[in-house]
């Protein structure tokens, strides 16, 4: 572990409210782990910060010691950018606060919640925004650097429906997006480029707490078949009929047929996000995919649906994914899908396909309100490798890679910053149009000119190289 020989943590234990951890506390271990298991880094200390004033101690102390700063929320990132070697966390964990104004269908909440937290407060309310596939994701960090979940044919990218948000700078002063309308565009897909959100506000709507909705499986044997009746069905679907369908293996679960449980089958996520009323009518075309070998799709809670991929994604395993866009979703393309999902050796790896559409709500926006585009694409795809054994390490990102390299045949693999790997994270000028990007730069040149924020998918400013 990396050592600062002047920096002394008791006096920063001094300076905050919040609680400081080192190496020297018990819990350290547990405080700094992330969700990939790949990842573990050491920081000289984890802040896990109050309130504004304890963010800008912490980001005054790492520039006062010229150490590295990473800002953690839910702690998802696959990169790791939610800690650092040798330097200072900012851990927004334990930003919890929510107000929601039922009438305006508003909320403003910590950047500490996670969508499993976040879900449960709103569907008090009935009220939803699109929010991440695995529960225990933090809000903030989907929010600013995507936003894609099962609602987004209906709801958009959950980045959308942000409205604002209160930000500590690079100078440790507090700011709200309300008084900068570049600074909330540029967090609408900029990512931790700007400073440490303790904040966010969004416009939700009204779905819930009971939905229809839930799984479907297939066998793999019929997976060409199963994907391409999906396709069609999906393409012409009215926008309130949501979800995607993913590969994944069949757990070893009471509800499935025995011969299946353990194979990868084709899993169809359904949700109807329109008036309860037309809920039957409206998931109907989904029979055009046939019969089902397991059939969970029924009234439940939207929590519930929420937390459907939760055991197939546990924290701790080693995770490295691939996704890219599709304009269209060819024969060839179907059949390479199925054909990766065919070589699948690990239990826990997915490969999502989630349909967007020309006449969705992900496409009703532009670059103009949001710093995401690919809003003209038909189809965005996820290759998600999640294993145990650190000696598969070489066999499982070259499979995830020769994936890739399968689907760049049918698609430019530009992808959501979000989904950019630890290998691409250097090339994250590829996921902007380059329009787009000189914007991002230009608000980065406005609040962090001296790139203080740069463990995240750096956008660097014009003057400073990226450390």
């Amino acid at each position: 572990m990396l050592q600062n020989t002047l920096f002394d943590p008791s006096a920063l234990r001094d300076s905050v409210t919040g609680r400081v951890v080192t190496a020297e506390d018990p819990d350290y271990d547990e405080v700094r782990a992330g969700f990939n298991g790949m990842i573990d880094k050491h920081p000289l200390a984890i802040i896990r910060v109050a309130d504004d004033a304890n963010v800008a101690v912490g980001i005054r102390t790492a520039r006062e010691f010229e150490l590295p700063l990473a800002i953690r929320a839910g702690g998802h990132s696959a990169p790791g950018f939610g800690s650092c070697d040798g330097g200072i966390v900012i851990d927004c964990r334990d930003l919890q606060d929510v107000i929601i104004d039922d009438e305006a269908a508003t909320i403003a909440c910590g950047s500490g919640l996670t969508w499993g937290q976040f879900d449960a407060v709103t569907q008090q309310h009935g009220l939803a925004v699109t929010g991440g596939r695995i529960s225990g994701t933090g809000v903030t960090g989907l929010t600013i650097g995507s936003g894609s979940g099962w609602l987004e044919r209906a709801m958009g990218l959950t980045s959308d429906s942000l409205t604002g948000v209160r930000m500590v700078t690079a100078e440790g002063v507090v700011v709200d997006s309300d008084d900068d309308p570049d600074l909330i565009w540029a967090l609408r897909g900029g990512g931790g480029n700007f400073g440490v959100i303790t904040e966010l506000r969004f416009q939700l709507r009204r779905l819930g707490p009971i939905v229809l909705g839930g799984q479907r499986f297939y066998p793999i044997e019929r997976g060409r078949e199963v994907l391409a009746a999906y396709r069609d069905v999906m393409m012409s679907a009215p926008k309130e009929l949501c979800g995607g369908l993913a590969f994944i293996t069949a757990p070893p679960a009471p509800f499935v047929p025995e011969e299946y449980r353990g194979k990868v089958v084709a899993a169809t996520i359904v949700l109807w996000a329109g008036a309860p009323e037309d809920a039957a009518a409206g998931i109907a075309a989904l029979d055009a995919l046939g019969e089902p070998i397991v059939d969970l799709v029924r009234e439940l809670e939207y929590t519930e649906l929420q937390m459907l991929m939760d055991k197939g994604a546990p924290a701790g395993k080693r995770d490295y994914f691939k996704g890219g866009f599709m304009s269209e979703m060819t024969d060839a393309a179907v059949d390479d899908i199925v054909g990766l999902a065919e070589t699948v050796t690990e239990p826990l790896t997915q490969i999502i396909c989630a349909p967007l559409g020309a006449h969705t709500q992900y496409a009703a926006v532009d670059e103009t309100h949001s710093a995401i585009g690919h809003r003209n694409e038909q189809w965005s795809f996820q290759v998600l490798s999640l294993w145990s054994d650190p000696k598969d390490d070489v066999d499982q990102k070259a499979w995830t890679k020769g994936a890739a390299e399968v689907m760049s045949s049918h698609s430019d693999m530009v992808s959501y910053p979000n989904f950019l790997s630890a290998d691409e994270v250097a090339d994250t000028e590829t996921a902007y149009a380059p329009t787009v990007y000189r914007r991002l730069r230009m608000v980065k040149d406005r609040y962090d000119p001296n790139n203080v924020f740069r463990i995240n998918n750096n956008i660097a400013p014009s003057e400073v190289a990226v450390v």
